[in-house]
C-alpha cells in the first residue's frame, strides 16, 4: 500500500492539502496519507504528526524565537521518512521548513512533488537552485510561475488554482444576513484579520476602529468579523471588547459574498476575496525587525496577490504604520457612497479569478503527484 507525505505549515496549506488528500484518495482508495497540517486535512483523513498551530509564525523574529521547535520537528519528520519510506513527498509552500525536509527526502530516494510554489519571484530567489536540485516536479497555481521555473530548468506544471473551485458561497447574501441577524438596509463590511493569533492581535483593532468611524455620526455599515474554525473565540472577544461586532466562524466565503467590501490581512485571503469579486483593503503589519529585513529582500511592487496578478493597484494596501482605523475608513467611504466604483473593482477582481485557470486544480495536482510517485 502506497503512502504519501504532505507537509502544510499554514491555514491556507491545510485547506489546499485537504482538497488534495480527497482527490488522491479518489484516484487511489488504498492510499495512506500522513504529515503535517490542520483540522481540514485531519478531517480529510490525513494522519497528522504536527499541527499547523505549532508551525504558525509571522516574520523573521518570530521564527528565531521558535527555532528550537522547528529543529525538533524537522528531526522527527526525517526519522519518519526513513521509517515509512513514502512513495512521494508533497511539500505545500512553507519553504523555510519544507525545503529542508524536501532535501532530505531527495537524498533518501523519495521523489518530491512540490505543490504551491514558494514565492521565489518576490523574495528568496536563491531558493531556486535548491529547488532545481531536490524537486522532481513543481506544481504551480499561478500562470506566470510556470514560465519562471521553465526558464530555470525546473520540471513544472501549472495545475490552476484550487481556490477557483473552493472559494464559493454556500448561501445567498440575504440568507446570510437572516442567519446572523444583520439588518437588511445596511451594507456589510467583512473583517478578516488573519488566521494566526499574532495577526488578529495586530490587525483586528484598526479594522474595528474603521467600522466605528464609518458609523459616526450615523450607522452606515454592519461590521462582521470572519474567524477561522481553529482560533479561540476569546481572542476576538478581548479585542472587540464593547464594539458589539458579531464574530462568524468558518463562513469565510458566505461572509465575503455578502460584504460590500472587506478589510483583509495580506495573504491567501486576498485571492479568496478576488475569486468572489469583493472589494477590499489589504493590510499587513509585522514586528519591526521582520519589516526591515523584508524591505531589504522583497522585490515586488504590490504586497497583495490580487494586485500582483492584476498587474496594477486594483485595491488599496496599508502596511505597518499606515494600518490605522482612520486610513481604512477613508479607503472604504467611497465604496459606501459610490456603488458604481465597487462594480468596477469587482469586474477587475473577477478578471483575476479568470486568469487562475478552470476548476479541477486539486484533481489535476493529485494526478501529477501520483505520476511523480511512479517516475513519470
Amino acid at each position: 500500500m502506497r503512502n504519501v507525505l504532505i507537509i502544510a505549515g499554514e491555514a491556507s496549506g491545510d485547506l489546499y492539502g485537504a482538497h488534495l488528500a480527497r482527490e488522491l484518495k479518489a484516484l487511489d482508495s488504498k492510499i495512506e496519507i500522513w504529515g503535517c497540517g490542520g483540522p481540514k486535512m485531519e478531517e480529510a483523513g490525513v494522519e497528522l504528526i504536527f499541527s499547523t498551530d505549532e508551525f504558525a509564525v509571522i516574520g523573521f523574529s518570530e521564527i528565531l524565537h521558535r527555532l528550537p521547535f522547528f529543529v525538533r520537528a524537522l528531526r522527527k519528520m526525517k526519522s519518519l521518512v526513513d521509517e515509512r519510506k513514502p512513495a512521494v513527498a508533497v511539500p505545500i509552500d512553507y519553504p523555510g521548513f519544507n525545503l529542508r525536509l524536501a532535501s532530505f527526502c531527495a537524498a533518501h530516494g523519495v521523489p518530491v512533488a512540490y505543490y504551491i510554489s514558494p514565492q521565489v519571484w518576490a523574495w528568496g530567489w536563491g531558493r531556486v537552485r535548491r529547488i532545481r536540485r531536490v524537486v522532481d516536479r513543481m506544481i504551480v497555481t499561478f500562470p506566470f510561475e510556470e514560465e519562471i521555473y521553465s526558464k530555470e530548468n525546473v520540471p513544472v506544471s501549472f495545475a490552476g488554482h484550487p481556490l477557483v473551485e473552493i472559494a464559493k458561497p454556500s448561501i445567498e447574501p440575504e440568507a446570510f444576513r437572516r442567519n446572523h441577524g444583520l439588518p437588511a438596509t445596511l451594507p456589510v463590511a467583512g473583517l478578516f484579520p488573519g488566521s494566526r493569533p499574532r495577526e488578529v492581535e495586530s490587525l483586528l483593532g484598526p479594522m474595528i476602529e474603521a467600522v466605528e468611524r464609518l458609523n459616526h455620526p450615523e450607522k452606515r455599515v454592519a461590521g462582521v468579523i470572519g474567524a477561522p474554525a481553529g482560533l479561540d473565540r476569546s481572542l476576538y472577544d478581548r479585542i472587540a471588547n464593547s464594539a458589539k461586532i458579531p464574530v462568524v466562524r468558518d463562513e469565510t466565503y458566505d461572509l465575503l459574498n455578502a460584504s460590500r467590501f472587506a478589510f483583509v490581512a495580506s495573504g491567501t485571503m486576498t485571492v479568496e476575496a478576488a475569486c468572489l469579486g469583493t472589494p477590499m483593503a489589504i493590510v499587513y503589519r509585522v514586528a519591526p525587525l521582520s519589516w526591515i529585513l523584508g524591505r531589504l529582500l522583497v522585490r515586488v511592487p504590490h504586497i497583495g496577490m490580487a494586485n500582483l496578478l492584476a498587474g496594477e493597484r486594483v485595491v488599496p494596501e496599508f502596511l505597518q504604520g499606515d494600518v490605522t482605523g482612520e486610513n481604512l475608513a477613508a479607503a472604504a467611504r467611497p465604496w459606501l457612497d459610490d456603488p458604481a466604483l465597487c462594480d468596477r473593482i469587482r469586474r477587475k477582481l473577477l478578471a483575476v479569478r479568470d486568469s487562475l485557470g478552470e476548476e479541477g486544480a486539486s484533481r489535476r495536482a493529485a494526478r501529477l503527484i501520483l505520476d511523480t510517485a511512479e517516475g513519470k
